[in-house]
């Protein structure tokens, strides 16, 4: 959505920039082209004035020559012009950065009243040679110093209308520029609204192949989630008998040595409350056994079963409380939790001349730490307990991908090993396999199952007798998801 929005906000931008850009080149085009009509104009009335002069001038030698009237016709039209040239182009000048005129204005009148004068004395045959002289002398000057000033502003207004056609073609080259630029930044656009929405149709497509997986996969999963329902089912059955079973011997054991404490209790209450009878060698022998031997054994195995039973509700309260506990998703970093994990067992791996190898080939991962923290110390402290007497003990700590969304955890040793028949055994609360000479209830394993399924992650066993075991903890790259799926 944000990579649409923003196509669609640089096409209107585009599209502005683009029209103002015309609509700027529109206007200064037609005010240049204005100014290039003015120009003309300006440069059409000098022309025309600069040639009704001449005209004039011409007139006026031509009758003064030949006394010929024909040439007073065109000198008249030329004569009757000029004023109305004048007039039309002299209040302009100022507006094309020329002089006011007021120099040009007054060099006009004297040119044409030196005209009228001569021809009126040459038609009147009063004039005499050197007062022609003259005149014709002042006049030439005068019509000189006009056709320089009207050169001038021709020259200059060639020059000014050079320039704005230069500008114009400038101008025009700019609109043929933006023109292309903004064409090719539309197609740009276009492509990648194109590609966009190619985008989105796949996107979409591959949402709807996924909803027909999911779709498809929707029987699949109730039955798995059917077969989950009845494994856990059975477990808390299974669970429940191991329960009543290990708590009810210890108490089985309390309710006999109480019917001992009981037996034992006769001869005692007999020698001890005889109140000065006679007590028999038999009574008095009876008592003394009782007082040193039944009695400290009946409380002895009472003081046994009574730890026991204290054992495992702790161990009982110690998963409840785990499996209650809130989950936290934190980034992890595997190699240094398994770093630190290693760490603490390292001094008896190093009396034992062992060895630990850690490989781990997954970035960060988002879990619960003190949930990894316990399964990964659980299944190392394993490892060193039931390390094999007769050669050192190798432990390797290998972590990898397995999958798009699930993390392996392999903790392998060269220690005892369990036999197939107790793979699944060793899961179970309170639950042990092989030779029993290591201190413990029987719960390490089943916590840390518990811990990877809150986790909705799963542990497996891979071992030989004597060989050693592989212990896999499959924990997901990222809980959060597992977390909102159960919240569902």
């Amino acid at each position: 959505m944000r990579r649409s929005t923003g196509l669609l906000a640089l096409g209107a931008l585009l599209l502005v920039l683009v029209g103002s850009i015309g609509t700027y080149i529109a206007f200064r085009a037609d005010e240049t082209f204005g100014l290039i009509v003015d120009e003309r104009e300006m440069r059409r009335n000098a022309a025309d004035l600069l040639s009704a002069l001449q005209d004039t001038e011409i007139g006026q030698r031509g009758f003064i020559v030949t006394q010929d009237q024909a040439f007073l016709a065109p000198y008249e039209d030329a004569r009757n012009r000029v004023p109305r040239l004048a007039d039309t182009l002299l209040p302009h000048l100022p507006e094309h950065g020329e002089a006011d005129g007021a120099e040009l204005r007054q060099l006009v009148e004297r040119r044409l009243e030196l005209a009228e004068i001569t021809l009126a004395d040459v038609a009147e045959g009063g004039i005499d040679r050197l007062s022609l002289i003259g005149l014709e002398g002042e006049g030439r000057a005068t019509m000189d110093r006009i056709r320089e000033i009207l050169t001038g502003v021709l020259d200059r207004s060639d020059a000014r209308n050079a320039e704005a056609i230069a500008r114009q073609e400038r101008l025009n080259r700019l609109l043929q520029i933006a023109s292309v630029v903004g064409g090719l930044a539309t197609l740009v656009v276009i492509g990648g609204a194109f590609l966009e929405m190619s985008r989105q149709l796949r996107a979409l497509g591959a949402a709807e192949e996924e909803m027909r997986r999911l779709n498809a996969g929707l029987e699949e999963r109730v039955q798995q989630r059917t077969v989950d329902l009845m494994r856990a089912n059975q477990e808390v059955q299974r669970f429940a008998y191991i329960v009543t079973h290990d708590l009810r011997a210890p108490l089985v054991n309390i309710m006999g040595f109480t019917s001992e404490l009981e037996t034992a209790l006769k001869p005692l209450q007999a020698y001890v409350l005889a109140d000065g009878s006679p007590i028999s060698e038999s009574d008095i022998r009876d008592a003394r056994l009782a007082a040193a031997e039944d009695l400290p054994e009946a409380l002895g195995f009472i003081r046994s079963s009574t730890r026991k039973m204290d054992g495992l509700i702790n161990a009982i309260l110690k998963i409840s409380r785990d499996g209650r506990r809130e989950l936290k998703p934190a980034p992890i970093d595997l190699k240094a939790l398994a770093e630190l994990t290693a760490a603490t067992v390292q001094h008896q791996i190093s009396d034992m001349d062992g060895s630990v190898e850690i490989d781990v080939r997954v970035p960060e991962i988002i879990g619960d730490r003190l949930s990894l923290e316990q399964a990964l110390g659980n299944l190392v402290d394993n490892a060193v307990k039931y390390a094999h007497p007769d050669r050192p003990l190798r432990l390797k700590i290998h972590a990898y991908r397995e999958g798009a969304r699930m993390v392996r955890i392999d903790v392998s040793d060269n220690g005892r090993g369990i036999s197939g028949d107790d793979h699944d055994r060793v899961f179970e609360l309170f639950r042990r396999a092989g030779a029993q000479d290591r201190p413990g209830e029987g719960i390490g394993l089943a916590h840390v199952r518990t811990l990877m399924r809150n986790l909705g992650g799963e542990i497996t066993l891979q071992s030989v007798a004597g060989q050693g075991s592989t212990f896999t903890l499959h924990v997901p790259a990222d809980l959060r998801p597992v977390l909102n799926e159960v919240k569902l």
